[in-house]
């Protein structure tokens, strides 16, 4: 998965829905930072993570779940396996309700804690998700109605958990607004990661001071620029990695790291291990 906007094909026009169950092991233990138009819902079914929403980071244990809405930028850490549910936000156009307005818009909010006042909706929304996966798997006859049905029943429950967050919904917009800014520099960087890439030239994209960029990069992506820079080099030698004979330091320059000695201590922080494991 590329780590900016990810683009996929969510169900079919009559079911725009996708559900299945990720795992992060000592093999992957890292989803890098991406956000997408289309909702999504996680329910931690074993182990702890550490989930990163836009600026924040929080710690997630088994029986939690994580409402993320389209343009949150989100990633994951950790040994844990979950239950995602994703839909698109026109799966209810005939209700008189907008999707992404459910969803709260505070970050801290988006994070449904096993905690004796919220149990109810963490209840509601684990049985109606285990009965989507249930019917999406099985397909019986009409399982697309049942499945529609299940997911207004956890709309339905997020009415009830997010009632007292619609103050927050310029939050939703802002982040929006500088997503969409970012879109022309992630182009950038999608096509240029091999070159050297500064803070200037990448200020300059969006005709920003650098200081006020930095700024605003890390306040957008949770991440500094030269972070999420080096992230993305590490997921592209990744790649030639594991499906090319080139030497690791052919590598590490065709991905636009100065020395292989750098290239493997950024490689090692990122995934957790050296390049050399990932040929082996």
């Amino acid at each position: 998965m590329e780590p900016f906007k990810e683009i996929t094909q969510i169900g079919t026009k009559i079911l725009p829905v996708k559900i299945f169950i990720t795992e992060l092991s000592p093999s992957c233990t890292y989803i890098p930072p991406h956000w997408h138009d289309f909702i999504e819902i996680l329910y931690f079914l074993e182990g702890e993570a550490k989930i990163q929403i836009n600026n924040s980071y929080y710690d997630i244990k088994s029986e939690e779940i994580v409402l993320l809405n389209s343009f949150d930028v989100h990633a994951i850490y950790g040994f844990s396996k979950y239950l995602v549910l994703q839909f698109e936000t026109n799966i209810a156009t005939e209700l008189p309700i907008d999707i992404k307005s459910l969803f709260p818009f505070n970050d801290d909010n988006k994070i449904i804690k096993k905690d004796k006042q919220y149990i109810k909706y963490i209840e509601t929304i684990r049985f109606y998700m285990e009965d989507i996966i249930k019917k999406y798997n099985e397909k019986p006859l009409g399982y697309e109605l049942d499945i529609r049905g299940s997911i207004y029943k956890i709309l339905s429950a997020l009415i009830g958990y997010s009632q007292n967050t619609s103050s927050k919904q310029n939050q939703y917009k802002k982040q929006r607004h500088n997503i969409e800014r970012l879109e022309v520099l992630l182009k950038y960087i999608d096509e240029n990661y091999n070159t050297d890439i500064t803070i200037e030239d990448a200020a300059s994209i969006l005709n920003f001071t650098p200081n006020y960029f930095c700024r605003f990069f890390k306040n957008t992506m949770g991440k500094t620029f030269l972070e999420y820079l080096n992230f993305y080099r590490c997921s592209k030698a990744e790649v030639l990695i594991n499906t090319t004979d080139k030497t690791i330091t052919e590598i590490a320059l065709m991905v636009g790291f100065s020395s292989v000695g750098y290239f493997n201590r950024v490689y090692k922080k990122y995934k957790g291990h050296k390049p050399s494991q990932d040929r082996k």
